[in-house]
């Protein structure tokens, strides 16, 4: 080692990793300068910016003494970042999958409590005319994918259309409603998109990481006065023109659709723009938390 203040070492250091990008020199002349400060009240350099530098490199570079670099640090955040993006994934897909099973039951037990309420409704249990009607038409509503027929009472669907009686309801096919469930996500994918251009774009980054936990607890928490503010789906303005834009090309024209057919439709689309809003939403207040928490990350 010399005393000379600029003399350093130009050949790698024992135990100096390729992948240290941690500029020890200058940490080392650092150090010098401090301590001539505190104990000979002067800028004289006594051993040489590399020998402080190597004795610093030693002791940081030893797992016990808790200090990571820059460097490592900012690999633990994106490997965490990535961590965290793969369980929100798997969160949503788990959602989405609770989701559809729900469904599938809640369209099973409705079948069965309309099927029962058809079955058991005649002219013994139920006399009167009109009540046994509005059972009928209540089970219809409860359940108007699966046709009323063969539980029928006083030629309601017996008597078919041309005899003044009702025609027995078609199911909606699953796959149209399908298709529309998928059609409604795209919309609601896209309707996130304006979203986070009109509440989240174009702020500060304090402002932006605020919107983004707000929005999030309030999914979250469902709570109501959040989510009225997220993209919201135009019930009243589903017509056949936006109809004929979701369906595939092999379904029922819109005038074809009787009333419960298209409340089916309505709420198949309904279904999909919700979720993928809510989901869609999340995933980018996630991004921007992310991107938040990185750039405030420690500097050296």
């Amino acid at each position: 080692m010399t005393d000379s203040p600029d003399a350093s070492s130009a050949k790698a250091r024992p135990g100096e990793h390729p992948g240290d990008r941690t500029d020890w020199l200058a940490l080392g002349r650092r150090l010098q300068d401090i301590q001539n400060q505190m104990i000979h009240g002067g800028q004289t350099h006594r051993y040489g910016d590399d020998y402080y530098g190597e004795a610093l490199r030693q002791l940081l570079s030893d797992s016990r003494s808790g200090w990571i670099s820059t460097a490592e640090h900012q690999w633990l955040i994106d490997l965490h970042t990535g961590v965290d993006r793969r369980n929100l994934q798997a969160a949503n897909r788990q959602a989405r999958e609770a989701r559809s099973r729900y469904a599938t039951a809640g369209r099973k037990l409705r079948a069965e409590l309309a099927g029962w309420l058809r079955e058991v409704t005649n002219e013994r249990t139920v006399p009167a005319r009109y009540r046994r009607e509005g059972v009928l038409l209540a089970a219809d509503w409860i359940d108007p994918a699966t046709p009323a027929h063969p539980y029928t009472s006083l030629g309601l669907t017996t008597g078919g259309a041309g005899n003044g009686g009702r025609a027995p309801a078609e199911p909606v096919d699953p796959q149209v409603l399908l298709s529309l469930r998928a059609a409604g996500e795209r919309d609601g994918s896209l309707a996130a998109g304006w979203w986070q251009q009109h509440a989240i774009e174009g702020r500060t980054p304090a402002e932006q990481a605020q919107t983004a936990s707000t929005a999030l607890a309030g999914i979250d928490d469902s709570d109501e006065k959040a989510l009225e503010a997220l993209p919201r789906f135009d019930t009243a303005g589903y017509d056949a023109a936006r109809y004929h834009a979701h369906a595939p090309s092999d379904a029922p024209a819109w005038a074809d659709l009787p009333d419960f057919a298209r409340a089916l439709v309505i709420d198949a689309v309904r279904d999909g723009f919700t979720h993928a809003v809510r989901d869609s939403v999340a995933a980018r207040c996630h991004a921007v938390l992310d991107t938040a928490g990185t750039s405030a990350g420690p500097q050296q």
